[in-house]
């Protein structure tokens, strides 16, 4: 949806005789409100000085790089050499906090010797390079609602510059000014979606790369948070977002690509309808920011728990907001853990699933649209069915009320209207379900219920309900 908005809007500027900003803009831009212009053209200048030498320069460059560590001590030393033959001053630079966040004034130095509030200076090369650098492998945004920023900065683990070049462009225009945490996540599941789709478009051509798993080609994201104080920006958070490892080797075929990038367009859709500013939904982000780096169901479940309770609370305000879908939700959880699918294929677990269904998100849904629910909306039934998880008994016992109230208002509702209107649940559903909490256990069978149940399911035939609503 971003992407697409942002091409709508680059057209409207073309046809009103505008050129869009270019890609650098955003660069740019951070430089300039860092206040670090002045510093940022003199290195340039220092660049150009070496038109006369420009290849002994890239010599250095080359040399340096060719080993790790760098040895910059030594790639100095020759600088200086070089520069004395061409007239070029030598003279150390301030390292800035844009591209070294972790060196702002104050306790900034490698070893505690002791603590001044001046800024630490460098090697013009290191500092110029660095810039550099910003334009080939970092997204600086502004966060939404304020006037703080964040810069992400992808790590390379083996990447080519081959495909960076196919992924990158693309995905600088899908990224887009957001709060915080909400743009953390984004920015994974948007750079793994670009991926994916370069990917995909350049199979059976020269433009097709290696391997579909982002994860194979980045390492991680590194994350830098500035702090607007009013006439400057401090860093105030370094941290690192992985990519999502439940992508894993999944992703060889284009079948499987266009399956995988619908469950990261549906992710993406349901994170950016939730508002950071509310304590709960902020709550929401940090689970799932949790859950997309690692390979840990917990968060994911942590996440759906309370995200049916925000769904239920926004369906009943007429705010339609998105619903995963089973597919999608088999897709994720089969590529993070497969031993979830005899779970997931057994009848009895969807058949319980759908009476959750049925007794919540669909009434809610109909209640909305201002039709007649037929049946109870259970509030709550999400959240009371992973409470009593902790213990088996407990819990076959609150499900076992709820089937029973269930079935209680299903067979009444045949009476009065002499059709039945929804399935019924089954003695070998429940056999079924208590076999699987024997077999795994009850706080996962409790997760993926709700998880499930919560969900829309496959558009198929008619629901029973939609009928119901039509006599």
């Amino acid at each position: 949806f971003e992407a697409r908005k942002k091409e709508s809007d680059e057209q409207v500027l073309r046809e009103q005789g505008f050129t869009p900003p270019v890609a650098e803009w955003s660069t740019w831009a951070m430089i300039n409100q860092m206040s670090a212009t002045v510093a940022y053209n003199g290195l340039v200048e220092i660049w150009q000085a070496h038109k006369a030498c420009f290849a002994e320069l890239l010599a250095i460059i080359f040399d340096l790089y060719q080993t790790m560590p760098n040895d910059w001590e030594t790639a100095e030393a020759v600088w200086k050499k070089m520069g004395k033959r061409h007239d070029i001053p030598h003279k150390q630079v301030p390292q800035l906090q844009v591209v070294n966040p972790g060196k702002g004034k104050g306790g900034n130095r490698s070893k505690a010797n002791g603590l001044s509030v001046g800024g630490l200076k460098g090697f013009w090369l290191a500092e110029y390079l660095k810039f550099v650098g910003l334009y080939q492998a970092a997204i600086p945004r502004v966060v939404s609602g304020a006037k703080d920023r964040k810069t992400y900065i992808l790590r390379p683990k083996r990447l080519s510059w081959r495909t960076h070049q196919q992924v990158f462009p693309a995905f600088q225009k899908a990224i887009y000014a957001q709060t915080a945490i909400k743009m953390d996540v984004l920015f994974v599941l948007g750079y793994c979606q670009t991926f994916i789709e370069q990917w995909k478009a350049g199979q059976g051509s020269k433009r097709k790369f290696r391997n579909a798993n982002p994860g194979n080609h980045i390492a991680c994201v590194e994350t830098i948070f500035y702090k607007h104080l009013g006439s400057a920006h401090a860093t105030m958070n370094l941290s690192t977002l992985a990519l999502p490892e439940w992508l894993g080797q999944q992703v060889e075929t284009k079948p499987q690509a266009e399956r995988f990038l619908a469950l990261l367009d549906e992710q993406a859709r349901v994170i950016r309808r939730l508002d950071e500013t509310h304590g709960n939904q902020y709550s929401l982000l940090g689970a799932y920011r949790h859950f997309l780096s690692g390979r840990d169901l917990a968060p994911f479940y942590q996440f759906m728990r309370g995200y049916t309770q925000h769904l239920m609370s926004q369906m009943g305000q007429r705010n339609n907001p998105p619903l995963f879908t089973t597919e999608n939700l088999e897709v994720l959880l089969m590529a993070h853990q497969p031993k979830l699918k005899p779970i997931l294929e057994n009848e009895g677990f969807r058949n319980i699933a759908e009476a959750i269904r049925r007794s919540t998100v669909i009434p809610q849904g109909q209640k909305a649209n201002g039709r007649d629910t037929l049946y109870e909306i259970r509030y709550g039934l999400g959240d009371k069915l992973i409470r009593h998880s902790q213990y088996p008994a407990e819990f076959v016992q609150e499900l076992s009320e709820f089937i029973h109230a269930y079935s209680r208002e299903t067979g009444r509702k045949l009476e009065t209207r002499q059709q039945q209107y929804r399935k019924n649940i089954t003695t070998n559903d429940i056999e079924a379900i208590v076999d699987l909490i024997d077999q795994y256990d009850a706080p996962t069978i409790a997760n993926l219920l709700v998880a499930y149940g919560y969900a829309r399911a496959p558009k198929t035939e008619k629901t029973d309900s939609e009928s119901a609503n039509e006599n």
